[in-house]
């Protein structure tokens, strides 16, 4: 791969898909049609167990059932057969055979993860005497050997599918729980014997089959499966060609598009490579064409790949551990990883437009009339206003009838809503000149508000279902009524022709038609619909949500074939056999990209379970402590270093579960010492942010390489430029653990609005700052005011803090007065002195809540506070369990030092005025030096 990957200019197709192929799925080609053979039915038997133990089937025939720890070693029984069957050994190692050693290794890396699930059985108890449950941390020798060949072998799969970096990290981890008793100083630690060690590791749920074993097994592969599915269906040629589309003919339209593209494409590739590839295949090329260099043509795609990752609603692998490690829904990391993620893609198609502007670049020439920016505007915003009139009068009219009391009201008023407003634009249409008619009404906007419309129809009509049929008839119903929505959208979309793949190196004269390339693919976004809605709305689990979106998919790529040609009156002829023939291609592609998850997840296994059974996570805590000197910025420095440097040799997924493993529990203490109360999710999204990055960043960022591969740039430069890009979603993790805001933690959906659009227009600024260009090219201090002013957006709290503190210092003696005296439902904070987990003084803050209570007493009692009060010292005498006090981190014996008490405050927002005069100076001296001289236009 490294050949390649050097070699001067860009890469042909088959050389790209061979890249990607060595990276993801295995660089091996066997030319034994029987192998090849082999290898495509164990990953299609892989897939289709997969589907079955996540469906409702196995309860219903009451046969197949797999309990989570029987399911996990199956699984990791099948990524390691197939990575010693895809992955060579070595460079040199042949790749058109598969070599007898590793046809043995790949068949004792599977016995010694099913001796897992067999020796648990009666098999195992008559073999053994008694089954590896009836003897947990109590290894036999056989149990040992097992568990030491499995340990080996799973490295060896490791190195070979992910490259030596989480090797040698896991062999490192390994090392230390056995040398332990020999390391210096505070490393060192009472060791374990070779036996518990296996025992641990292999035979227990705390190392290689814990839970991030398990999120891979049940969550990561019916999600990667569904987006290879999708693909396989044409989905991903739809989204490019989309984004093309609506965006091409803009200022640097294609790196604008590929944003979009890339964007819509996350939902298909869990592969930061893979979507690279995918996408910048086409808009790398026509990027360069309109005169960006091949460096920022590359770092654009790669910025807007990798990104891919932290879209909601379907993120990467590791949100879905992040919702076993926070222990909440995976509703609520979506909602958190919301508005950080939205406002770095827009903050990206930013980067794009000035980047355009520097060089006057102009778009590819767009099919059709285009309305000017302003006009459309314009038009947007009257078309939405009429429809938010509309819908308003009908609401308060409905109020005043009291109409809206039930479900069928509610819809029927929605139905209502969207006649109306069909019949007033359809009336003022036909009775407007041309003219009028571009000022007044914007297909976008008409399709904007109907979406939400229609949103909130279909909520009320499946509640109106259930009320009227029952929860056991309404599954069936919807069933039925998605199957008829599926015929009516492709009914629409016949009439359309097929969306070609095209050549990307052949001239463009043209970008594709918006209306025609849209309705062309409507199916393709059901199943994306009924996954969002199935995890947003009904809040089914993420694996039964991802089976229902998978099984919907089956469906299309068995159907759609021949409905299309029912439509368009074609002959049926070999439409079942070629949708048959996707659906197995889907299949095997969807298991072959998971076999370096499933390796990873489970060799990441190791660390954390070195991390539970060694304790260094507390060592670790009191060396950052050490370094950062308690400074909770240092110690985000050294989490965001520590994350890049693992991420330049460990996939994204491994990245976020060491890194987690260790140091999130770490920031959160330290911060609790400092001050300042970082929610665990802040720290989790954090990691994770840090770890994707580590795609982008020189010298081993893998997504750059690749983009240079297709560009023809400089891999290095490509990295660079593409980490500058990249520096708004670097910034980001620090913004949102000084404010939790932007995670949307406790904030009404009024205020989250607010969030959004005053963190947009922050994440802009800081763009436009970084960039060196807002209206017209900045100078040195322009830019650090408009940095300046994107941090007192973002974090107004800061200067307000300064001006007037938000808590004043009370002595410990007066905190029954001071609670007595407080509002109900406000907090107050306490500096207590007690002790950490072994032994040593801690100073830390706790917050506690003012519960209601008539006295200062009954409110004490309420919070589970006993105090013992002498003179000027208070001790916590008792804080009763599964209380406030006791989730404050308040115990026996502690001491409380001082107490804060909230004063009031004026609004944070006020420091809003100074940055918006000061931006406004700002904007109109660059658009006084913008009109003195314009650079010279570069055209497409």
């Amino acid at each position: 791969m490294s050949d390649k990957l050097n070699k001067e200019g860009p890469l042909s197709n088959e050389e790209l898909e061979d890249l990607v192929a060595s990276t993801d799925t295995g660089g091996r080609t066997p030319d034994n049609a029987f192998i090849v053979k082999l290898m495509m039915g164990l990953a299609l038997v892989w897939s289709v167990w997969q589907i079955w133990i996540a469906s409702p089937l196995p309860y219903i025939f009451n046969f197949g059932v797999f309990s989570g720890k029987e399911a996990r070693p199956v699984h990791l029984a099948f990524s390691i057969i197939l990575a010693f069957m895809a992955y060579p050994a070595f460079k040199k190692s042949p790749r058109h055979r598969i070599p007898l050693a590793d046809w043995g290794l790949a068949i004792i890396g599977a016995l010694a993860t099913m001796y897992l699930f067999a020796f648990d059985t009666a098999f195992g108890d008559t073999l053994t005497g008694s089954r590896l449950s009836d003897r947990p941390g109590n290894p036999i020798l056989l149990d040992i050997i097992v568990a030491c060949v499995g340990v080996v072998v799973l490295l060896e799969a490791t190195r070979r599918a992910l490259g030596p970096p989480l090797m040698i990290v896991a062999m490192v981890f390994l090392g230390y729980t056995f040398l332990g008793p020999y390391a210096p100083g505070i490393l060192a630690w009472k060791g374990a014997s070779f036996g518990a060690v296996a025992d641990h590791q292999w035979l227990s749920s705390e190392g290689v089959f814990g839970i991030a074993l398990g999120v891979s097994t049940g969550l990561v592969f019916l999600f990667v499966l569904f987006g290879a599915l999708l693909d396989k269906a044409g989905a991903g040629n739809y989204f490019i060609k989309v984004a093309f589309s609506l965006m091409g003919h803009l200022r640097g339209g294609p790196a604008k598009a590929a944003v979009v593209a890339s964007g819509m494409t996350g939902l298909i590739s869990g592969s930061s490579i893979a979507n690279v590839v995918t996408t910048g295949t086409f808009t790398i090329p026509m990027m360069k064409r309109v005169g960006f260099s091949p460096e920022k043509a590359g770092a654009v795609e790669v910025a807007s790949s990798v990104n891919g990752q932290i879209m909601p609603p379907v993120m990467g692998a590791a949100a879905f551990l992040m919702v076993e490690y926070v222990n909440i829904s995976y509703f609520d990391v979506v909602r958190h990883a919301f508005v950080p993620a939205i406002i770095s893609y827009i903050a990206l198609v930013y980067i794009v437009h000035l980047e355009a502007m520097k060089l006057d670049m102009q778009g590819l020439p767009k099919a059709g009339e285009t309305k000017p920016a302003k006009l459309a505007l314009l038009s947007f915003g009257i078309t939405l206003s009429a429809v938010l009139a509309i819908g308003g009068g009908l609401y308060y009219l409905s109020e005043l009838f009291n109409l809206l009391g039930s479900t069928f009201n509610k819809l029927a008023a929605i139905l209502i809503l969207i006649a109306l407003q069909m019949g007033v634009f359809k009336g003022i249409i036909a009775r407007s000149a041309e003219g009028t008619k571009a000022l007044i009404f914007s297909k976008g906007a008409v399709v904007l508000c109907n979406v939400v419309i229609v949103c909130f129809g279909i909520f009320f009509a499946v509640n109106l279902i259930r009320e009227l049929a029952g929860s056991d008839l309404t599954p069936w119903i919807v069933g039925a009524s998605i199957l008829v929505v599926y015929i009516i959208l492709i009914s629409i979309c016949a009439k359309y022709p097929d969306l070609e793949v095209d050549d990307p190196n052949a001239p463009v004269t043209a970008l594709p038609e918006p209306g025609p390339t849209v309705m062309a693919g409507l199916h393709f976004l059901l199943p994306v619909a009924v996954l969002i809605w199935c995890l947003m709305i009904e809040r089914l689990s993420p694996e039964l949500s991802a089976f229902w979106a998978v099984a919907l998919m089956i469906f299309i790529l068995l159907t759609q074939r021949q409905v299309f040609a029912f439509f368009r009156k074609e002959a049926q002829t070999g439409k079942l056999k070629q949708g048959f023939s996707e659906l197995v291609e889907g299949l095997i592609a969807g298991a072959r990209n998971m076999i370096g998850i499933g390796i990873a997840t489970a060799a990441a296994g190791i660390i954390v379970g070195t991390v539970s059974q060694t304790g260094v996570g507390l060592v670790l805590a009191e060396l950052v402590e050490f370094l950062s000197q308690g400074q909770i910025l240092l110690i985000l420095i050294f989490t965001a270093i520590l994350s890049l440097i693992l991420g330049m040799g460990l996939p994204t997924t491994a990245n976020y579960i060491v890194v987690s493993s260790l140091l999130a529990p770490v920031v959160v203490s330290l911060g609790q010492q400092n001050g300042l109360i970082v929610p665990l999710i802040a720290v989790h999204l954090f990691v994770f942010y840090f770890g994707i990055m580590a795609d982008v960043t020189p010298p081993v960022g893998l997504a750059s390489f690749a983009a240079a591969a297709v560009s023809g740039g400089d891999p290095i430069r490509t990295g660079f430029v593409a980490f500058f890009y990249s520096m708004r979603t670097a910034i980001l993790p620090f913004l949102f653990i000084f404010n939790t805001d932007l995670l949307l933690i406790d904030v009404t959906p009024l205020e989250g609005v607010v969030v959004f659009i005053v963190a947009t227009a922050a994440i802009l600024l800081f763009t436009a700052g970084t960039q060196g260009y807002f209206f017209a090219r900045s100078k040195m201090w322009e830019s650090a005011l408009l940095i300046l002013i994107a941090f007192t957006l973002f974090r107004p709290g800061f200067w307000m803090d300064l001006i007037s503190p938000p808590f004043s210092k009370t002595e410990p003696a007066t905190l029954v007065e001071v609670l007595g005296s407080l509002n109900s439902g406000s907090e107050m904070r306490l500096i207590v002195q007690g002790e950490d987990d072994v032994g040593d003084p801690l100073v830390f803050t706790a917050i506690l809540p003012v519960l209601d209570g008539a006295t200062s007493e009954e409110r004490l009692e309420k919070v589970g506070l006993e105090l013992l009060i002498e003179g000027d010292e208070v001790i916590i005498d008792n804080a009763a369990f599964d209380s406030p006090a006791q989730a404050a981190g308040l115990d026996f014996d502690q001491k409380i030092l001082s107490v804060l008490v909230p004063v009031s405050q004026p609004a944070k927002e006020l420091m809003y005025i100074p940055a918006l005069i000061l931006l406004a100076f700002i904007g109109l001296i660059q658009r006084r030096r913008n009109r003195a001289g314009r650079p010279e236009a570069a055209t497409a």
